[in-house]
Order: C-alpha cells, then structure tokens, then sequence
C-alpha cells in the first residue's frame, strides 16, 4: 500500500480532542483541500461555517443531540448544501436557475459530503482528528419542533 491509502484504512473518528487551538492558516488549508474535491458540474454547492462563538457552540451542542464534542472540539465546522452560488452564477449570466428538482437536492448533498470529506482526510493527514456530527439535521425548528 502506499501513504495515501494507508491514511485512508487508519481513519477513526475521533471524539476526545486536546485543548490546543488549530491555527487560521491550517484552517484555511483545510479548506482549500475541501473545495479542490469533486463537484457536480463544478456547482461547488457546499457552504462551510467555521462556527467560534461560544454561544453558538452551546446550540449546536443542544441541537446534535449534547454531544459534548461540538463544543470542546477546538474547531468545529457545520458543512451545508447550499445551491446558492449555483443562483449567483445563474443571476450573473442573466440566466434562470432551474430549481426544485431532486437531482439538484442530491448533487448538493453528495459534493457537501465529498468537501467535508477531503477536509477531514487533509486533517488527517496532519495528524488532526474528527467525526462527523449527523446529529444537527435532526433538529427542526420552527411551529412544529
């Protein structure tokens, strides 16, 4: 086997973090490995949220379930399909952006979850650690929640 496929049969989620912070510019690296992943017609439909505020670590927490880890984790990101950018471009081109279709529904889910996943194997590559939170779906909001 070779490194990359080594890295990839050693992936374990992690859940007990350390308390050391993770710098900008290795978020930003992150980052960049998230969007070099493979998208759907180069539609890029993900938005990530690096989330800091205290507060809002708080929420989270309560609305995934309180998993302890989404507030004591140094960095916690909330990964979002998002077809927003799709309707930029459409705007920008004066074009109309086909919506309400499930292909559009699944193309943005799948590169959100393909973006997460380059993100977190770079992480790993640095010898950084995570999971994924599933949890925060699950919480609506609203007249009915």
């Amino acid at each position: 086997m070779n490194k990359v496929i080594d890295l990839l049969m050693s992936h374990r989620s992690i859940r007990k973090f350390k308390s050391q912070p993770i710098s900008q510019e290795i978020v930003e690296e992150l980052i960049g490995a998230g969007q070099s992943a493979a998208t759907s017609s180069f539609i890029q439909a993900c938005t990530v949220t690096q989330v800091t505020d205290k507060d809002a670590r708080e929420k989270l927490c309560e609305a995934a379930a309180s998993q302890p880890y989404v507030k004591e984790s140094p960095l916690f990101l909330v990964f979002c399909a998002d077809m927003h950018r799709h309707q930029l471009a459409c705007d920008l081109h004066k074009a109309d952006m086909l919506s309400g279709y499930t292909e559009q529904f699944l193309t943005a889910s799948i590169d959100c979850a393909l973006f997460a996943q380059n993100v977190l194997v770079a992480a790993e590559s640095l010898g950084l650690g995570g999971c994924y939170i599933g949890a925060i779906r699950n919480k609506r909001s609203g007249p009915h929640s």
